[in-house]
Parts: structure tokens; sequence; C-alpha cells
């Protein structure tokens, strides 16, 4: 996950609460996904939580096998 400045052709742009999101069309894994950002006493962070999990765990590198 990177902060981009500006969508391109092959991006996807999604809006909601202020917050703008930009995804690569070709990234399909996401489809469907949900993104939050969680505060603990350990610190904060985005959660993906993705269709196709399978739930438990949560953070990007459990529901997206690290690959997001």
């Amino acid at each position: 996950m990177t902060l981009e400045e500006s969508k391109t052709d092959d991006d996807i742009l999604d809006e909601e609460y202020g917050v703008s999101l930009i995804t690569d069309k070709k990234l399909t894994a996401l489809e469907g996904a949900t993104v939050d950002f969680i505060e603990s006493a350990s610190g904060g962070g985005f959660e993906i939580r993705t269709a196709k999990s399978s739930g438990g765990g949560g953070g990007c590198g459990d529901s997206c096998g690290g690959s997001c």
C-alpha cells in the first residue's frame, strides 16, 4: 500500500466518509473488500478484509496472504 497523488486510467477511485482510495483495476483480489483504520495500545494501521478471507486475524498480511 502506498500513497498516491493522483489517479491514472488504470485505477479505480472510491470515496467514502471523506477518504479516497485508489486501487489498480487489475487487482481483483480486493473486490468487495473493506478497509478500516484500527487503533490499539500497540499502535494503529489499516485493516483490509477481503470478501474471500476466511475470518479471524484480519490485518492485511492475514487476509491477503501478505500480498497487498
